[in-house]
């Protein structure tokens, strides 16, 4: 799946191609002709398509506990296309947009656009508590002192787990604060982190959106999808020919057909039996190796694979994926799409993490193909580098 000389750490980034989409990937590609026409067409080899477009969807939604009879569910072209679609939609239906602090750049980082396109949108930023999780005692204040105002409604964007520090959120407590709130609410939930990792049904969610990616479920990139409670709430945003007039353009048949293929194939209890004990001996290790480091995260409950870690003590920024990656092994400092920029993590910052300490943190993400040697060796890896640095161990 990767380099053979590469170990990869990095799963929340990207899954990487499966065996069993890739195959079923090549069994579908014998049929060209299906997947090679306009699903919209109404010849045969459109109708074909078409065939696989529904199929593919039930597929999804099955996956995801969506029910059958509803057309809820839109394909996009990636998760970011996802979420920046439905901050669109909830921009331009509500006065007052609630982000959570922890979300992933895709998101926050278009609340400026957001507010040049919607003047009167106000956007409040709802912050994380020192555990990574979210602050439910602030945000029922923040719902209270907004009815007083006078708001008829606010709608919330917030990760239902956070992709750098794996962290998730207690939806009993968001429902609980939610359901008592004196006005209504529309919510939104970026599930990209935990399809394939958590068992859950977005119908029995407290959410009104949620929105997914492909590519994290060993499914090709370049697909996304937004499960809808109200499919109509889409219509006012997007024209086009796609999902009933919804999306513009032809369907990525191929992407869509491989995220199902990804979905068929996802186990989340066996998911959690090989990558929970993995990260919790990775951290245990950790701790016993090295005095210094700190868990970030690690006191919240968390999706099984995941695990934020970094080094107190050290003066100045260490480019710890480069070093790592000479070593062999593939990791991240944080948000793949925002890995390239030496700046310290906005999620730790939230948390209260000390701007050096979040300088010097890992994203170390585990996938059903890691073994326990990978663990130990870039355990290895990391006490030469940090031998060399200086920092006792």
């Amino acid at each position: 799946m990767w380099q053979k000389n590469v170990r990869y750490l990095d799963y929340n980034a990207s899954s990487g191609l499966s065996p069993h989409v890739r195959q079923r990937l090549i069994e579908s590609l014998k049929n060209e002709e299906t997947l090679s026409a306009n699903p919209s067409s109404l010849h045969r080899p459109g109708q074909s398509g078409q065939r696989v477009l529904i199929r593919s969807k039930e597929s999804v939604k099955i996956s995801i506990g969506a029910g059958s009879e509803r057309d809820d569910l839109l394909f996009t072209s990636s998760g970011t296309e996802a979420n920046q679609t439905v901050l669109w939609t909830l921009a331009s239906a509500c006065s007052c947009l609630v982000i959570g602090a922890g979300e992933h750049p895709a998101t926050f980082d278009l609340i400026s656009a957001l507010e040049k396109a919607h003047p009167n949108l106000e956007v409040l930023v709802l912050p994380l508590q020192s555990t990574g999780e979210y602050d439910l005692d602030q945000l029922r204040s923040l719902l209270l002192r907004l009815q007083e105002k006078g708001v008829p409604g606010v709608a919330l964007s917030l990760f239902w787990a956070n992709n750098e520090t794996g962290v998730l959120t207690n939806l009993q407590a968001l429902t609980g604060v939610l359901k008592s709130a004196p006005l209504k609410t529309t919510l939104h939930l970026d599930a990209a982190q935990v399809l394939g990792k958590i068992r859950f049904s977005v119908e029995d969610s407290p959410a009104d959106f949620v929105t997914f990616s492909a590519h994290k479920i060993g499914a090709l990139s370049g697909t996304g999808a937004i499960w809808c409670r109200n499919p109509e709430w889409l219509k006012p945003l997007i024209s086009g020919s796609q999902n009933s007039g919804l999306r513009g353009g032809s369907e990525n048949l191929l992407g869509i057909q491989a995220m199902a293929f990804g979905c068929e194939a996802l186990d989340p209890e066996s998911f959690q039996a090989h990558t929970g004990p993995l990260r919790d001996f990775l951290e245990s290790e950790l701790q016993s190796r090295f005095p210094t480091v700190v868990i970030h995260g690690a006191g919240a409950l968390r999706v099984s694979n995941t695990s934020r870690f970094g080094f107190t003590g050290l003066e100045k920024y260490r480019n710890w994926v480069e070093l790592l990656d000479l070593k062999g092994f593939a990791v991240s400092a944080g948000s793949a799409c925002k890995s390239r920029v030496v700046e310290p993590s906005r999620v730790l910052l939230q948390m209260g993490v000390p701007e050096n300490l979040a300088l010097n943190s890992i994203r170390v993400s585990l996938g059903l193909h890691t073994t326990r040697q990978e663990v130990l060796d870039f355990l290895d890896a990391l006490d030469s580098i940090l031998s060399a640095e200086g920092v006792e161990s």
